[in-house]
């Protein structure tokens, strides 16, 4: 729970400390508008559309591929239990 509040404090912080700065607002206009922050140059829309399609599609396989590392490890770890628990002896009095 302390570690939970911890992450909560740290990101609000955060948060506040960049829209304060006005960071959060370059990063916003940027991805939205495409104004590149400092310049008066713009990225035509074409453009930006590849660029949130590429992020989107990097987040997604990201999370697939912690899905298939997660349950592959978990097969894995189940099975190596089995095979260690099969070559134990049998214990005398493993029923008390």
């Amino acid at each position: 729970m302390k570690k939970a509040i911890i992450i909560g404090c740290v990101g609000a912080s955060l948060l506040i400390i960049l829209s304060v700065s006005g960071i959060l607002d370059s990063l916003l206009l940027f991805l939205l508008v495409g104004a590149v922050p400092g310049t008066s140059y713009t990225i035509p829309w074409s453009v930006m559309l590849l660029i949130i399609i590429g992020i989107m599609w990097l987040v997604i396989f990201r999370f697939a591929l912690l899905d298939s590392f997660h349950a592959v490890s978990t097969k894995k770890s189940t099975k190596a239990h089995a095979q260690r628990k099969k070559r134990m002896p049998k214990r005398r009095y493993s029923q008390i």
